[in-house]
């Protein structure tokens, strides 16, 4: 009975041992497994989920571009649309004639021109560049018109920039020419101002 006692406690320990042994092969067997089979899946899932986010970005984009209503039908309709909106005093309303990533930066720019009474300066000045300024360069999606100006007395002039920073700029004698750029937001069919 001893005998049989102790051989059934050696196969206890014998079986204990061999388990263990046989588990931890099975772990490292599929821990193998995994590495080799779960490593291109894992990078599919992420692929996945990327270009799942570049779409939904990609839809906010265009829905942001179809609701886009300020605008006109043609570059110069929305140039005077974006004059009236200064004439009135509204930088809000002015900037969203501006292409959608300039949008802000123009507001901040505005205001500041606001803020020092200059925005009667800056209407006189763009609608006289309007009645000289001629097309440029046109395509299907853009426009550029090119108009001249002269300045007969050199001066400096301070330009706002926007978030209370400004520029001066030296303006010399002279005859000369600059470009104010349009952009057609085609999801919404308007004319956006891009360089002013």
């Amino acid at each position: 009975l001893a005998m049989a006692d102790q051989g059934s406690s050696q196969f206890r320990v014998w079986w204990r041992h061999w388990s263990v042994v046989f588990i931890l092969a099975v772990s490292a067997g599929l821990v193998v497994w995994a590495m080799l089979n779960l490593g291109p899946w894992l990078n599919n899932l992420k692929e996945w989920r990327a270009a799942k986010t570049a779409r939904e970005q990609i839809k906010q984009i265009e829905k942001a571009y179809r609701e886009d209503t300020y605008g006109g039908k043609t570059p110069e309709e929305t140039f005077d649309m974006f004059i009236s909106a200064l004439e009135k005093g509204d930088v809000e309303l002015a900037s969203k004639y501006f292409v959608l990533n300039k949008q802000e930066q123009w507001r901040k720019t505005l205001e500041e021109y606001r803020s020092k009474t200059l925005l009667g300066d800056l209407i006189n000045e763009l609608k006289n560049n309007k009645s000289n300024w001629r097309i440029f360069k046109e395509e299907e999606e853009a426009k550029s018109y090119r108009y001249s100006y002269v300045v007969e007395t050199p001066f400096v002039e301070e330009f706002p920039l926007g978030n209370g920073k400004t520029q001066n700029l030296t303006h010399p004698a002279g005859k000369f020419s600059a470009e104010i750029t349009f952009e057609k937001n085609i999801l919404a069919n308007i004319w956006k101002i891009s360089i002013l």
